[in-house]
């Protein structure tokens, strides 16, 4: 795997190791109780809907355009099971980035985007849920997991 690219997965395994850690230790009501959102109204809803956007992204690796699903049909999945499917998506990035020269370019929406850019924005997008979700475990009196607390440097 090219280093650039090498670099990318090393920041999106940190960034799903804090997805992880509210799935791992987080109580079921806890992922369970309503978030004020309207469709992805709880912590659950959200895990899944990352295994949603990362599999198009996975799937689309490698062709010359970054593809999504029509309509994502969110499900009350359970933990283990989403847990599980993180795993083999995360196995299955790994997999495509280490066949990517790294120069591979992408049709999204319209514009040509590179490989760099479409990882990014995986990182970005799981980032984005976990700041939502540390504000709604604020907003609701969810216990923020204590190595998310020490590591992000929040107030807990």
């Amino acid at each position: 795997m090219i280093q650039s690219l090498k670099a990318l997965l090393e920041g999106w395994k940190e960034t799903r190791g804090f997805t992880l850690g509210f799935l791992n230790e987080l109580s079921e009501a806890d992922l369970d109780k309503k978030l004020p959102r309207k469709k992805l109204n709880t912590i659950r809803l959200q895990a899944y809907e990352l295994t949603l956007f990362q599999r198009d992204i996975v799937n689309s690796l490698g062709t010359d355009k970054l593809a999504y699903e029509e309509e994502y049909k969110y499900i009350d999945m359970p933990t283990q099971d989403i847990i599980k499917r993180m795993g083999e998506l995360d196995a299955q990035l790994e997999k495509a980035l280490v066949s990517l020269k790294g120069s591979e370019m992408m049709e999204y929406y319209g514009q040509q985007i590179n490989v760099h850019e479409v990882i990014s924005m995986l990182i970005g997008h799981e980032n984005m849920h976990i700041g939502q979700i540390i504000a709604f475990c604020y907003a609701v009196g969810i216990e923020i997991p204590a190595r998310i607390v020490e590591t992000m440097a929040l107030e807990g």
